[in-house]
């Protein structure tokens, strides 16, 4: 009798802990990480014909982006701009096959964490060329664990799940229509860079040009070395602000550079103007920007005279 009963709690004993097992399977933290897709999207990044930003800072204010054959733009309102095509390359990069990296969580329980929340979030709409659409919702920017690169929580309309994905989506979709605009004065490659014709306002005005693979000023060699030196220098030359404000209605430039390339493109030509309050700089890349100019920094370096170049 008494060793029926003993068998009959050991299987008792034995079916509770096997359930036990079961639900700490099914229900654990690990089992669903296992269990979650491992993609939380996938986007044809060459389909997309324009997409919104409703960032957070800006109280979910629109900001559109539109591709074209020259390029993308970037408009908030009535304020419409060139856009920086390199940075909008990369944002729509983490798009393109974005993996899982961690289930956080789930909205009910993270989404105050991870700034998901209405008031929080920035979201993202992509308009793809055959008429469809596609939302992403994104927290907030956290460091990859071992502090190696970045993650971003995101969370698609409609589920539960919040997932860290690796990239600075959320970084990018937070940030005001400023540091979309291109910045940039010269974009090329050096190798392609044919000619340079300086202009200066005090009648001072020579051309850096390649035969082959000899650089002249006038009739002059040109030493090579101080050529290359400048044109690595030049092709990185951009602005750090914009100068919407400042009036240089009906000024002559003080200042005039024309960057002339062998690979059929258009020259580049960056005119100086003194302003009211300071140097403004406007690149033929984005004719309709004024960029503050550094009269400390920049000028030196992008407008050299004659006598640097030769020996």
């Amino acid at each position: 009798m008494w060793r029926d009963r003993s068998t009959r709690a050991l299987l008792i004993a034995a079916v509770v802990l096997a359930l036990l097992l079961l639900v700490s399977k099914l229900w654990s933290p690990r089992t669903r990480d296992r269990s979650f897709r491992d993609v939380v999207m996938t986007l044809d990044t060459a389909a997309v014909t324009s997409f919104s930003l409703f960032p957070s800072t800006l109280g979910h204010r629109e900001l559109r982006f539109d591709r074209s054959p020259d390029g993308w733009t970037v408009r908030e309102g009535d304020r419409s701009h060139r856009a920086d095509d390199a940075r909008i390359r990369e944002f729509l990069g983490g798009h393109a096959h974005m993996r899982v990296k961690r289930l956080t969580g789930f909205m009910d329980l993270v989404k105050e964490r991870y700034e998901l929340t209405d008031s929080l979030r920035e979201t993202a709409v992509f308009r793809l060329v055959d008429g469809g659409e596609r939302t992403v919702h994104y927290g907030r920017n956290t460091f990859a664990p071992g502090n190696v690169g970045m993650w971003s929580a995101v969370n698609l309309p409609g589920e539960r799940e919040v997932f860290a994905v690796e990239g600075t989506m959320s970084m990018y979709a937070e940030q005001p229509l400023d540091e979309w605009r291109t910045k940039w004065l010269v974009r090329g490659e050096a190798v392609h860079v044919r000619s340079l014709r300086f202009n200066y306002s005090m009648d001072t005005a020579f051309t850096v040009e390649r035969t082959g693979d000899t650089w002249t000023v006038g009739a002059d060699t040109a030493d090579q070395s101080k050529v290359d030196g400048y044109l690595a220098s030049l092709m990185q030359a951009r602005a750090q602000a914009f100068a919407d404000t400042v009036n240089i209605t009906g000024l002559a430039p003080d200042y005039s550079l024309e960057v002339g390339f062998d690979d059929g493109r258009p020259p580049i030509t960056i005119q100086v103007f003194t302003g009211w309050s300071s140097l403004v700089a406007v690149s033929s890349l984005d004719p309709r920007s004024k960029l503050r100019f550094d009269p400390s920094r920049e000028l030196p370096r992008l407008f050299r005279t004659r006598g640097h170049f030769l020996p």
